[in-house]
């Protein structure tokens, strides 16, 4: 995993434990956040996927209000 992956999937662990408790989020509302934290050079698709993946795994869903 780069360092740039790994920076992202930490930013993202770190807004999903800003949301713990909430059953559904925003996809569009948490990728604007993650790109003002990260300033991250990856696609918005790639975001998306890491997000998706890492909210499943906590037991959130994730609104496709893209």
């Amino acid at each position: 995993m780069s360092d740039q992956n790994a920076l992202i999937r930490a930013a993202i662990g770190r807004l999903l434990s800003e949301k713990t408790g909430v059953a559904v989020i925003s996809m569009k509302e948490s990728i604007a956040e993650l790109l003002a934290m990260t300033g991250a050079a990856l696609t918005v698709e790639t975001l998306q996927d890491l997000l998706l993946e890492m909210a499943e795994v906590r037991g959130m869903a994730v609104t496709l209000d893209v």
